[in-house]
């Protein structure tokens, strides 16, 4: 689930007092860039990469055909230009540059290309990312059907040609080219088998940088640039150095103390920073939202009327404002604001999720009848960072309060393992979010349909079914196909296939002295823009 997964929401932590005597940093020394993050890179393997941290560190170390530019334009990345696709906007001939080589020193060819998206395709890899190739021609007969790879329309006509046939045409497919089909080195996955990409060692990059002291339990690492990057000479720094800070005051407290040029930071500690640093703080609305994931092979999860029940009960103002206070913004949807617009309107115009106390309580009193229960108790999931602790706390206290007959049971674990327990539909709920790397709300959408790679739910519901069968026919990026998309929104608020509970706000701490650094709607910042 590319880019994607990040089991975190915005830890609550309240600190007055701490910044007042701090002085203005200087700014980074020689060419090296200090960072804390929030998330760890579970994997370089780009076909299996669907957590958030994974998914940064992947702008950094890989290149696709397309890529973007620092403020967020679609360019040639290892394509020689952007292409108009063919034969009626279904084919793409894109040509490669021939300077372009891995970090091992060998070629980039097109078999790298072609090879990566068969791969992620095919059904035995499981992976998660595999339905952003779903409009590649074929995609159903390998997926679906268990059919032979090659039947995909992917083909490399000779060493610097990569072929793509869709089956009809798409108008985000750019946005896939640029943030989604990254190559492999077919030799390397030869060699490593499945250690490809999660070690430092078994991993390569054709991206500006290379990664250095990094495996997946490493909570430091550094990037290095890449020698044998074909623009090495435009990409300022020599190293990044990543440090995995979840707590957000640690996290602005190292940026205080001037080791480490950029933070991403989240929660409260935002009013004593705006106070001291305002000028230093980078906040922007993000492609992410977070909601809560319902086990439909649970007998009481996947009562409508208690998950009804259960979303009235969630005050999103109280939780964005209040116990967040980052930013975040109330989900209307679980499309992200901001990506589309219908009728001049954004997406999300007419969509809401409200707290409603006393509608909350007329649909448990039915889902208790329905279920033949009084008490109804929860489980819910969290991954044990500050920032899910803090997320389900609320949670917690907010659905309790409303809702007394229902108690919620917190289950904190290892980001992995909650990823691992969805994956094995091993839970009853659970709190996600997903981030999308192109501009059409389908992405968001696909989280509860049937076919969708990350409908960890088993939910289905055959209106909603229906609509997105009829989004997957309008080719066009256009309110025809985008009000569809806002049906299966509406449907999804009611029906709760998953419940949306708020839109990420990107908030960082960044030196004035670090230039050209953008952090995007849509993906992440790529810091060989960096000056």
């Amino acid at each position: 689930m590319n880019k994607k997964i990040v089991i975190g929401a915005v830890a609550v932590i309240a600190v007055a007092g701490i910044y007042a005597a701090t002085r203005p940093s200087k700014s980074a020394k020689g060419h090296t860039l200090r960072v804390a993050v929030q998330n760890n890179i579970s994997t370089l393997d780009p076909n299996l990469a669907d957590q958030v941290g994974a998914n940064w560190a992947e702008v950094q170390t890989l290149e696709g055909l397309y890529t973007t530019s620092a403020n967020g334009k679609i360019i040639p990345g290892v394509a020689q230009k952007i292409v108009q696709p063919t034969q009626g906007n279904k084919v793409y001939t894109i040509k490669l540059k021939k300077n372009q080589k891995w970090s091992d020193g060998s070629q980039v060819t097109a078999s790298d290309f072609v090879n990566s998206v068969k791969r992620q395709v095919n059904p035995v890899t499981k992976s998660t990312r595999a339905n952003h190739f779903k409009d590649i021609a074929g995609y159903d007969a390998v997926y679906n059907n268990k059919e032979n790879v090659n039947k995909l329309g992917i083909s490399a006509p000779d060493k610097y040609t990569v072929k793509i046939e869709l089956s009809h045409p798409v108008p985000y497919f750019n946005f896939i080219l640029a943030n989604q089909l990254y190559p492999i080195n077919s030799d390397k996955l030869k060699e490593y088998g499945s250690k490809y990409g999660q070690t430092a060692k078994t991993s390569v990059s054709n991206g500006a940088y290379t990664i250095k002291k990094w495996n997946q339990s490493s909570t430091t690492w550094e990037f290095v640039k890449n020698k044998y990057y074909a623009d090495t000479k435009n990409v300022h720094y020599d190293t990044i150095k990543a440090t995995q800070v979840t707590d957000a005051t640690l996290a602005s407290k190292q940026y205080l103390a001037k080791k480490v040029d950029e933070a991403e930071i989240s929660g409260g500690i935002l009013t004593d920073l705006k106070k001291s640093h305002a000028t230093d703080i980078k906040s922007t609305q993000k492609g992410r939202v977070a909601f809560i994931v319902w086990n439909a092979d649970d007998k009481t999860v996947s009562n409508t009327n208690l998950k009804r029940a259960l979303s009235l009960a969630i005050n999103r103002k109280e939780l964005t404002k209040s116990a967040l206070a980052d930013g975040s913004t109330p989900a209307k949807s679980i499309v992200p604001s901001g990506e589309v617009k219908v009728d001049g309107k954004d997406f999300n115009a007419n969509l809401s999720l409200p707290y409603n106390k006393a509608l909350a309580q007329k649909y448990l009193k039915q889902a208790q009848s329905e279920l033949n229960q009084q008490k109804i108790t929860i489980t819910l999931n969290t991954a044990d960072t500050d920032a899910y602790k803090a997320l389900g706390v609320y949670l917690k206290q907010s659905i309790e309060a409303t809702l007394p007959d229902v108690t919620i049971n917190l289950k904190q674990l290892p980001l992995n393992a909650e990823i691992s327990a969805f994956e094995s539909h091993d839970f009853q709920a659970g709190t996600l979010t997903w981030s999308t790397d192109y501009n059409d709300p389908i992405d968001f959408l696909d989280i509860a349909y049937s076919k969708g790679a990350i409908n960890f739910t088993n939910w289905t519901n055959s209106e909603y079914e229906k609509i997105i069968n009829k989004v997957s026919e309008q080719h066009e990026a256009n309110d025809a196909r985008y009000k569809l998309e806002q049906q299966a929104a509406k449907l999804n608020n009611d029906l709760n296939g998953v419940t949306p509970l708020y839109q990420v706000s990107n908030v960082h701490l960044l030196r004035s002295s670090v230039k050209n650094l953008d952090y995007p709607l849509i993906g992440y910042q790529n810091y060989k823009y960096a000056k």
